[in-house]
């Protein structure tokens, strides 16, 4: 019996609909294999071996009954064919140090993404190491510099703090702007913590594309379009969604950084590209998959559960 555990947050409050992981789970489930759940405070290592206290969990397509749980149990990694870490960020040391209990699982589990992967690949930052496909950058907790690098780019500029997800604390500065200072002071700590300016691309009007990649193949690219009082094309905040082909600059995009996220250990991510610019890479629990699959696209989830279990 094939067996899967799930590193994620608690599954109460999920959207189905649009929870990726809960469509995982659902996928795994359909073809007999065992679910176990755990959120990182079950994660423990004792000497060269890491262990989770877990629930045996089944899943049902019923929001607010939509899953049950049996009692808890200290399970070696070893006891599973696969470990999926969907834990959404903040990305601080607690979830760092829960990678380096998955990074005692024997050869016989796979874990996705591979722990090393996940330290390594900042959904901010990452796509530095990829500059000629990105807008212009700059990684900085110094104000100034981050200031001078906005009135250098001439236009407006986006702000990003490192540890989050969904858009979270996402802000735009445009020129003028008199909360231009604070704003950054906010976002730096004082110049204590890193962001990243961004400079911003007009086309984010017209939609970001999330772009779906399994085992570094590009499978599909829907198009987000943010509300009309907001600039992230972020699906929880109201953005509308349709499925949009990649344009041959898309593809190079995805072509290009493809073989690079595979031979790190990613299974599956998720890129955010406006103006056929690379913005973002997601490799922590990237979502899409539901709303691909609704508006006639592939079934994502199945094509995961089935990649999951090849050899890393």
């Amino acid at each position: 019996m094939t067996r899967h555990l799930f590193v994620v947050d608690p599954l109460g409050p999920i959207d189905i609909r649009k929870d990726s992981s809960f469509a995982l789970m659902w996928a795994a489930q359909a073809r007999g294999h065992e679910l176990y759940t755990c959120d990182t405070d079950g994660l423990s290592a004792v000497g060269r071996e890491g262990f989770a206290r877990c629930r045996p969990t089944t899943v049902r397509k019923v929001q607010g009954d939509h899953h049950a749980m049996g009692p808890a149990q200290q399970l070696p990694l070893s006891a599973f064919d696969v470990v999926w870490m969907r834990k959404d960020p903040p990305f601080d040391m607690q979830y760092i140090a829960s990678t380096y209990v998955l990074d005692l699982a024997p050869t016989t589990t796979r874990v996705w993404s591979r722990p090393a992967a996940l330290r390594s690949w900042n959904e901010k930052t990452s796509l530095l190491q990829f500059g000629d496909l990105a807008p212009k950058t700059l990684l900085s907790r110094d104000k100034d510099q981050i200031l001078a690098f906005a009135a250098q780019v001439g236009g407006s500029v986006v702000l990003k703090p490192l540890g989050y997800s969904g858009g979270n604390g996402i802000v735009a500065l445009h020129p003028g702007d008199l909360n231009a200072r604070s704003l950054v002071e906010i976002l730096t700590r004082q110049g204590k913590e890193f962001i990243v300016a961004q400079q911003y691309l007009p086309a984010v009007r017209d939609g970001d594309k999330r772009v779906i990649l399994v085992h570094g193949v590009a499978r599909a690219g829907l198009l987000r379009i943010p509300p009309a009082d907001d600039l992230r094309g972020n699906i929880h905040i109201g953005a509308t969604t349709r499925l949009s082909p990649l344009t041959p600059a898309e593809q190079h995009i995805c072509d290009t950084i493809g073989p690079v996220l595979r031979a790190a250990g990613h299974l599956f991510v998720g890129i955010d590209l406006i103006g056929e610019r690379l913005t973002e890479i997601n490799v922590t629990s990237p979502t899409g998959i539901h709303e691909i699959r609704d508006q006639g696209g592939p079934d994502l989830a199945e094509e995961l559960v089935d990649a999951a279990l090849e050899t890393p």
